[in-house]
């Protein structure tokens, strides 16, 4: 085996994936990325709830498509059931989603890291993190693998570590306590015992997962029936077109058979059963002591936290045409099994459910994201990446959003060398960009969730204008030439281009009445399927993600042109630089609440740094002074 790489990527969920195909895009030379799984035959598996996207997630599902990103690809490929969250409400929040097929979705993503040349797997564990240090400090060398029986090393100027929560794993179910990061597999304890030593600050996070039950074993036909959107919208721009890799193709869509869910709930009796059985609850006990999500709680937390409450809602959702597994979303437990069973014995039609897989909880480590930039590069290890949940957060999508980040700026790092300066998003360019800011900036207790909230320029940051904005980049980072995915990617967005120009011309010259259609837009109850029927004969039957970009630009206008003009305003602040030089601790003159914030997270920017806790404005007008005086100090002092 050849064991020297340009990249190397540690962990093949999520995040990994999307690491290792960033990086080939990048790359473009056979086998220049390692990716590196404890068992290749799990690369791409979905650990918990079989679905992609949602509120929020769906926007950053449609980001890493726009920047060449595989995620949105396999989803359209392997989706059963298509919805959009938030249709109610404003396009700026509407959250495209989809419910997977979860034993097609890593059979497709396996074959399509398959025809990669560029990606070569290996499978084992890694051991170590290898380093040397110099006179710029530490930086990596590569790894240590536990393969076969043997144990290899492996080098590259970059490596990028997507552990998920297999770091020093441990699942709970009742007083049951199995070492593993996932059902029927092992943990990795090797990485987490280097990290240590290279001087990381290590965290424990937990997450859990509910039960799943024997479709054939409920009384599915007399529950409240949940479906899909009658016409279903696609992630990824290439599948309106149609696309192809080696054998995987999605040239219709939806491409596989579409099913329904079904609408279920706990009830008092199920809440006095769990509260009942506290005493052997992990999380109540003490036996868990590591923080869990807070906006996607387990069960038991639930009871307790809303005990006013007298049922919890459950979405009963068929996990795949090929199994007969069921996935009760509303319900992660970390209860007994045999609490587990009287508890879905009472839920509607479930009165005879057989469970198939029972609930848990897994503790992991993770490393404080303080110790990262926004490029994924970690502070003190020139070539270490870190991305996915041992940054602290919690979904597939937000790990695949720091995988994409992760290994493009790792690829960039290898190639450039000394050169490299790193790439990343401004908030006010992509959701991607407000979760990468988020997560040095804030320390999380809980492992961090994206929400729409949280992007003040949500405006700007819609679903559907997310080619507009992120492809040209992708273009210009190199991320689209060397596959034929990325040409025909390209290709699309300059059709769309000429389609919206076209669309918008043809907006102010049609009239409805005494109104052009511009001005139409503006009346509330004027919708975007309105709109479509008043131009379908002159602009033609566009895909719906015309239309929505169409309505939504125009209906937002006033509203964006005051955001980008509040975002130019900003702009000095938000990119005006900090010095790495700084000894925060040295400035008296400062409130110690703010000099602890400031040398704790090293921010790179003065946008940055008046985000953190503790940090007032008036802190960042003193900061400002302080900076110029360090810097006359320091120009006096090499003179």
């Amino acid at each position: 085996m050849d064991t020297h790489f340009e990249v190397i990527v540690v962990g093949g969920g999520h995040a990994g994936v999307e690491a290792a195909w960033a990086a080939a895009n990048r790359l473009g030379t056979p086998d220049s990325v390692a990716l590196i799984s404890i068992d290749a035959s799990k690369i791409g598996v979905m650990s918990c709830n079989p679905a992609i996207g949602g509120l929020a997630k769906g926007q950053l599902v449609r980001e890493i498509d726009a920047m060449g990103g595989v995620m949105g690809l396999i989803a359209d490929a392997t989706g059963i059931q298509f919805k959009v969250l938030n249709t109610s409400k404003g396009s700026a929040v509407h959250g495209p989603r989809c419910q997977s097929d979860n034993i097609a979705y890593p059979r497709v993503t396996q074959a399509l890291i398959g025809h990669r040349p560029e990606i070569k797997v290996i499978e084992g564990t890694v051991e170590a993190i290898l380093t040397t240090t110099n006179a710029d400090g530490q930086q990596v060398q590569g790894v240590r693998v536990s393969t076969h029986g043997q144990e290899i090393e492996l080098s590259a100027p970059s490596v990028v570590v997507t552990t998920g929560t297999f770091m020093r794993g441990l699942m709970h179910m009742g007083a049951q306590q199995t070492q593993g990061g996932r059902f029927g597999e092992q943990s990795a304890t090797g990485i987490s015992k280097s990290l240590d030593e290279l001087g990381f600050e290590l965290g424990r996070l937990k997450t859990g997962t509910p039960p799943r039950l024997a479709i054939e074993t409920i009384d599915w036909d007399i529950l409240p029936v949940e479906v899909g959107d009658d016409d279903p919208i696609p992630f990824s721009e290439l599948t309106v077109d149609g696309w192809q890799l080696g054998e995987v193709r999605c040239d219709r869509f939806p491409l596989i058979e579409q099913i329904t869910c079904r609408q279920s709930s706990t009830n008092i009796q199920a809440h006095e059963i769990i509260r009942a059985n506290l005493d052997r609850a992990p999380m109540f006990t003490g036996q868990i002591e590591s923080q869990g999500p807070r906006y996607c709680p387990s069960i038991e937390d639930k009871v307790v936290r809303f005990a006013q409450r007298e049922s919890h809602g459950v979405f009963l959702e068929p996990e795949s045409h090929e199994s007969n597994w069921v996935y009760c979303n509303g319900i992660a437990t970390s209860l007994p099994s045999d609490v587990q069973d009287q508890i879905i014995r009472q839920m509607p039609g479930c009165e005879q459910a057989k469970i198939v897989q029972y609930g848990y909880a897994v503790e992991y480590d993770m490393v404080r994201p303080h110790q990262i930039y926004t490029t994924g590069q970690t502070r003190t290890v020139r070539g270490l990446f870190f991305a996915g949940q041992i940054n602290g957060t919690s979904g597939y999508e937000e790990a695949a959003a720091q995988g994409l980040i992760a290994g493009l700026n790792a690829a960039m790092l290898a190639t450039q060398g000394p050169a490299y300066e790193g790439f990343s998003f401004g908030r006010d360019q992509a959701y991607i960009g407000v979760l990468m800011d988020d997560l040095v900036t804030k320390t999380p207790r809980e492992p961090y969730r994206m929400f729409t909230s949280r992007a003040e320029h949500r405006l700007i940051l819609r679903a559907d204008n997310a080619p507009d904005r992120l492809t040209p980049i992708a273009k210009e980072l190199g991320l689209l030439e060397t596959t034929k995915l990325g040409h025909q990617r390209w290709g699309l967005l300059e059709k769309r281009k000429g389609i919206l120009e076209r669309g918008r011309q043809l907006m102010d010259e049609m009239r409805d009445g005494e109104k052009t259609l511009s001005q139409k837009v503006f009346e509330p109850d004027y919708s975007m399927d309105d709109l479509r029927s008043a131009m379908r004969k002159t602009l033609g039957g566009q895909e719906v993600g015309i239309w929505r970009t169409l309505h939504s630009d125009k209906r937002y206008e006033p509203y964006i042109e005051r955001q980008l003009g509040q975002i130019k305003r900003n702009a000095d602040l938000e990119h005006r630089p900090l010095p790495d030089w700084i000894d925060y601790g040295i400035f008296d003159s400062m409130r110690s609440e703010a000099r602890i914030a400031l040398e704790k997270f090293k921010p790179t920017t003065f946008g940055q740094a008046s985000r953190l806790e503790g940090v007032t404005p008036a802190d960042i007008t003193l900061l400002s002074v302080l900076i110029k005086r360090a810097r006359a100090d320091k120009r006096g002092a090499i003179k």
